[in-house]
């Protein structure tokens, strides 16, 4: 049985916010290369998993872990604008978007809380 050595310090957040079911939002290979952008780390083309382990690898090696957590923070909280606008225009999936946006407040707290870390 292989047995990971060095885990990452990260590696429940990176698992949640892979989860759509425990995020409540779909972050995408293209999203996490942005993500990267914004903080000046550029990613290859890959898997999500190696593509988010990787992000929060050489945030972490360049010094750059809080400003990455908050670029992901003002994007769930993007995603979140955009439910909430969805949810008004159809107000049909309201049900569906309000346990989105529930998960959405979740993670967001989770990442705060990495986010303490840092202050």
């Amino acid at each position: 049985m292989k047995h990971k050595d060095s885990q990452s310090p990260y590696e429940s957040l990176e698992k949640q916010l892979l989860s759509l079911f425990f995020s409540g939002v779909y972050i995408s290979s293209h999203d996490i290369r942005q993500l990267g952008e914004k903080i000046g780390i550029e990613l290859p083309m890959k898997d999500r998993n190696i593509l988010l382990s990787k992000l929060f690898g050489d945030a972490n090696k360049n010094g750059k872990s809080k400003e990455l957590l908050v670029v992901i923070s003002d994007f769930i909280k993007s995603r979140a604008m955009q439910y909430t606008i969805l949810g008004n225009n159809y107000p049909y999936t309201k049900p569906l978007v309000l346990k989105w946006l529930q998960k959405v407040k979740s993670t967001d707290l989770l990442i705060k809380r990495e986010m303490k870390d840092y202050e």
